[in-house]
């Protein structure tokens, strides 16, 4: 990875997920001193709505810098455009990459099933919080956090 990396988080609300995993993302990158562009977006079209109260406390939890990232999200909607234009599409859940199939069908090498990454194989989705309580917010940016470090950790070295 030597070019600036374009990549696009996609849930459903662009409220919970995407947003705290633009935020592990862009901090990761900036850590890795990657030039990285990450923006999100969700399949449901909730448009203007900041990130979710407990995916803010759960990413500020991080710490100051981090937390900056989530307290400027504001949702948008996928659009064949945004996917067109990313290296990556890192999606949340199946029927997220079908999404994406449908339109944007070019874009569908691009995709990475976060949830692939996990220590626990048997895993078929990042499960959505929303709706419940803190605890599930955090355990949810812990899953993504791991997920995108064994990520970076294999495409970093896919690349060298």
């Amino acid at each position: 990875m030597t070019s600036t990396q374009r990549i696009i988080c996609i849930c459903s609300g662009n409220i919970c997920r995407s947003p705290m995993a633009v935020a592990i993302l862009r901090e990761q990158f900036r850590a890795r001193d990657i030039p990285a562009v990450v923006i999100s977006a969700g399949t449901l079209g909730i448009q203007g709505r900041r990130a979710a109260e407990f995916a803010r406390v759960a990413i500020a939890e991080l710490g100051d810098e981090i937390a900056a990232h989530i307290e400027e999200h504001r949702s948008q909607s996928v659009s064949p455009p945004l996917l067109e234009m990313a290296d990556h599409i890192v999606v949340m859940s199946p029927r997220h990459q079908d999404y994406v199939r449908r339109h944007a069908p070019r874009a569908d090498n691009k995709v990475v099933r976060l949830w692939e990454f996990a220590e626990d194989s048997s895993l078929e989705t990042i499960e959505d919080p929303v709706g419940m309580g803190l605890v599930a917010f955090r355990q949810c940016r812990e899953l993504i956090g791991q997920c995108i470090q064994k990520w970076l950790d294999d495409e970093i070295q896919a690349s060298d």
